[in-house]
This record gives structure tokens, C-alpha cells and sequence, in this order.
């Protein structure tokens, strides 16, 4: 849709003079821009359309202006004037920070007249008059441009640091793992070792304990990830205590835990009862058996340990989109969840932050930029995180649905609540509430931009004391934003 048009009529210089834009300027100046310019009028209908090159200079003379933006497939009204002298269009023809395209609708509701000048002669007319003017306005814009750059990037690096922080906690315990079991198992190989290298057992026990090793590693598999109660294994190991105590072995309280663990009980170890082999052939036996099942054991929290650590790789990539197309299709449940990964050690097991998800059924993927939406969640649990740190402890709930084309998610939280005061201002750039050096403000604005401006979705909050809930609502497919997607 291009800018629609209006009934032309003659520009007067003395009705430009009632309007606050021009009453200060000259006779002549006036004059200049009637000749450029001229007076057109609008009956009840649209005006521009989001999205549209940006053409002239519009100066409203009379009439009322609706300004409305697409968000979630509709549009939103977000300001209604009948202030004679507001103005849009053609900043982009002497300002470096204008937007080439429209970046809301305009609509007459009665008719409507404007003064409207050509964006290029508008440009020439204020350079030349207002020369210094203009280079005040650039360098104004500039620097502010350059602040929000600033501010973003530390924004943005606060964020990072805080998840870095998270996943080299999560790092540390899996890592600490597999260094102190490869300690344990070079230790326990050498237990293995020695007695084969002493010739301590005739070719028979050896054969009967490698067939005994291979009943031990098919048994570890098989108990591994299934462990017993408190109550079963307390009562085994009793068992299995007594059994080597009552046979002479020494340590046999000690073994006995292992063995449990491996998931040997007194049937499997009476298989090991001399007939004729050598008398003390049990003790030793028994204690190489020992070193095999912690070897073994050993070997498995490497194998956990690495695959936590693998995982939380898959997290940080998922989370990251690292070898992604910028704009996809994508899992929001799986953006979600990745991004809730990244807060562990935070929230949810083992944290006062209780973590509940409620993933709608049957939720389509969404054409986006998932590296922006996990910005998006980030910024919010990072609120609501902060939110419920003063009561010690909280809850977290995150929930998705699918209605009318879009998806809805809703986070919610237990905190003490968005005031009403500043509850317009949350949005709003370089606003917070967090103590100097712990945020810079842009947190929910990005976030805003993100849903709104990228995708054409919606971002709204509710709030009362212990319980506000952010809602992001995106459209399936969102609109075409400066003539391709975003």
C-alpha cells in the first residue's frame, strides 16, 4: 500500500502562520514554502500505512489523526490528535537517524487537512535556512543513538555475564566429577594391574574372573540410572556384609556398599566360593572384584559427567542459535526451555526459585529470530528473578498456548509486584528500578522491540503484589517489515 492521496488545494503563507512550526518564520519564508508546498484534504479514511516508503513532510491544519501499529495481526491504536501544527514525515531528508519507512499508520476519522511539502525540497528548505539548526539536531541524534548503542551493548554484557556466571556453576560439577573419578580410576587400575602382573592367579581363576568381570559391567549397565531406595540398599548391604564378614573378609563393611551399588547381592558372590581352587583364593577374589566394580563405577560418572557437560553444550547452542538461519522456523517450548537451562543453578532444583511449565498441546513452530525471543525470555526471568529475591523465595511459571494464529506466552511470577506508578514506564528506555552498576534499563525495551517491531507481535504486563505475568503474543507468520522479513 502506498500513501493515499487527498483533494489539493492553494497554500496560504498567513494560515501556515497560525501553526507553532512556522509562526516564527519570515514573510519570505513562508512564501517559500507554499511555493513548494500545498494544502491537501482528507475525508474519513487512511492517510500512510506502516511499512510504506516515507514520502512528504504532512503538518496537521485541522482535523483528527488516529496513529496505529501492527501488533499480533491487528492494529493498535496508540495515539488519536487534533493538535493543529503536529507533524510526520521527510526527517530522513535532513536528519542521518530518520526512517526511510513509515514506522506506524496514520488515519483522518473526519476530513482532515495538511500542509504537505515534497521530502526532498523540505530537506533543502531547512538545511539552507537552519544550517545550524540541522547540524545541532544531527549531532544530538547521533550522540543519543550512540548512548543507546553504549548502553545496549553493556546491557547485553550484564546479560552474558550473569548466564556465564549460571553455566560455569553448572560446568563446575560435572568437570570436578571427571577429574576426581579419572584420579580414583588410575588408582583402581593399578589395583587390577598389580596382582596379574605378580602372576597371583593360575590360568582357571583368571579365566573365571574375566567371565566374572564381564557379569559385573553387564551389571552396572543395567542397575546404572535406576538407583535403589535408601531402605533396599541399607537392608542389601547387610546382607551382603554379613556374607563376607561370616567368610573372613577384611573390610568386608566397606566392600560390601560397592558391591550393592554394582548390583551384586549373595547369590551372585557364592559363585565365587572355592571348591578346588586355592584356600585363599576368596580374599583375593573378592578384593579384585572390588577394584573392578569401582573401576567400572568410575567409569560410568565419567560417562554422566560427560554427557551433563555435552548437554549443557546443546543448551548453550540451542539457546544461542549458533549455526542457525537468522529468521526460521522454531520450537518456542524448546526456545523456552533452553533458555530456563541457562538459569540453572538459579531457579528450579536445588534453588528457593520453584520452576513450573505449562506447554500448551499442539503449538505450531513460529517463524522467527530465536536468538532474539531467548533475549526476550532472558531479560524477563531476569526480572522476575530480582523480583522475588527480596522474599527469599518464589515460583516461576512459564505456560504457552496457541490461539487465534499466534502464540501466547505468559512467565509469570511470585514477587511483590510492578507498582502502578511506573507500570506505563517498564517499557520505556533507560528506565529501571535496580540499584546503580546492576542494570541499565533496556532490558524490557529491547525486549519490546524484539516482539513488536521484529516479529508484529505484542508484549504487555499484569501486575498486582505476588503475582505479575508478562505476555508475549506472536503472530505464526509475522508481517513483512521494509518490503522483506525481518
Amino acid at each position: 500500500m502506498t500513501d493515499v492521496g487527498g483533494d489539493r488545494q492553494q497554500c496560504l503563507p498567513e494560515e501556515l502562520r497560525e501553526l507553532f512550526l512556522f509562526e516564527s518564520l519570515t514573510d519570505e519564508q513562508l512564501a517559500q514554502l507554499c511555493h513548494a508546498g500545498h494544502i491537501e484534504v482528507f475525508g474519513p479514511g487512511p492517510v500512510i500505512a506502516e511499512g510504506d516508503p516515507v514520502t512528504p513532510l504532512r503538518v496537521l491544519i485541522d482535523g483528527e489523526l488516529v496513529l496505529s501499529k501492527r501488533a499480533g495481526g491487528r492494529e493498535l491504536e496508540i495515539d488519536r490528535t487534533s493538535q493543529p501544527g503536529v507533524y510526520f514525515g521527510a526527517r530522513s531528508a535532513f536528519s542521518p537517524v530518520g526512517h526511510d519507512r513509515n514506522r506506524f499508520s496514520v488515519r483522518a476519522t473526519r476530513r482532515t487537512r495538511f500542509f504537505v511539502m515534497p521530502a526532498d525540497e523540505f530537506g533543502a528548505f531547512v538545511k539552507s535556512q537552519f544550517p545550524m539548526a540541522v547540524h545541532l539536531i544531527d549531532g544530538l541524534a547521533e550522540t543519543a543513538e550512540k548512548q543507546h548503542r553504549v548502553a545496549d551493548e553493556r546491557d547485553r554484557m550484564l546479560a552474558l555475564g550473569q548466564l556465564s556466571a549460571g553455566l560455569t556453576h553448572e560446568l563446575n560439577n560435572p568437570v570436578a566429577a571427571v577429574v576426581r573419578a579419572a584420579t580414583d580410576l588410575r588408582s583402581r587400575l593399578d589395583a587390577l594391574l598389580a596382582p596379574l602382573a605378580d602372576s597371583e592367579f593360575d590360568s582357571a581363576a583368571l579365566t573365571f574372573l574375566g567371565r566374572a568381570q564381564t557379569d559385573v559391567v553387564a551389571k552396572v549397565a543395567a542397575t546404572s540410572g535406576r538407583p535403589l531406595s535408601a531402605m533396599q540398599a541399607s537392608d542389601l548391604e547387610d546382607e551382603v556384609g554379613d556374607w563376607l564378614s561370616n567368610r573372613g573378609i577384611a573390610d568386608a563393611w566397606d566392600i560390601a556398599p560397592t558391591f550393592v551399588e554394582a548390583g551384586l547381592d549373595c547369590e551372585w558372590l557364592e559363585q565365587l566360593v572355592p571348591g578346588d581352587r586355592q584356600p585363599d583364593w576368596l580374599p583375593r577374589a573378592v578384593t579384585w572384584l572390588r577394584h573392578r566394580v569401582e573401576a567400572e563405577l568410575l567409569t560410568h560418572q565419567v560417562h554422566d559427567a560427560a554427557q551433563r557437560i555435552s548437554g549443557l553444550v546443546t543448551d548453550v547452542k540451542q539457546y544461542t542459535q549458533l549455526n542457525s538461519a537468522p529468521f526460521q522456523f522454531a520450537d518456542v517450548d524448546a526456545l523456552l526451555t533452553s533458555t530456563l537451562r541457562m538459569f540453572a543453578g538459579r531457579i528450579g532444583a536445588g534453588t528457593p526459585v520453584e520452576v513450573i511449565t505449562d506447554f500448551g498441546p499442539s503449538i505450531p513452530e513460529l517463524l522467527c529470530h530465536p536468538a532474539e525471543l531467548n533475549q526476550v525470555w532472558t531479560h524477563i526471568i531476569e526480572n522476575a528473578i530480582g523480583a522475588m529475591r527480596p522474599a527469599g523465595s518464589g515460583r516461576l511459571t512459564v505456560r504457552s498456548r496457541f490461539e487465534d494464529d499466534a502464540v501466547r506466552i505468559e512467565i509469570s511470577d511470585t514477587g511483590g509486584g510492578i507498582p502502578a506508578d511506573i507500570r506505563g514506564r517498564i517499557f520505556d528506555p533507560f528506565f529501571t528500578t535496580k540499584p546503580l552498576g546492576e542494570g541499565t534499563g533496556l532490558g524490557l525495551h529491547l525486549a519490546r522491540q524484539i516482539v513488536v517491531d521484529r516479529h508484529g507481535g505484542e508484549l504487555f504486563v499484569a501486575s498486582q503484589p505476588g503475582d505479575t505475568t508478562f505476555v508475549v503474543r506472536l503472530p505464526l507468520q509475522p508481517a513483512a517489515e521494509d518490503g522483506e522479513r525481518p
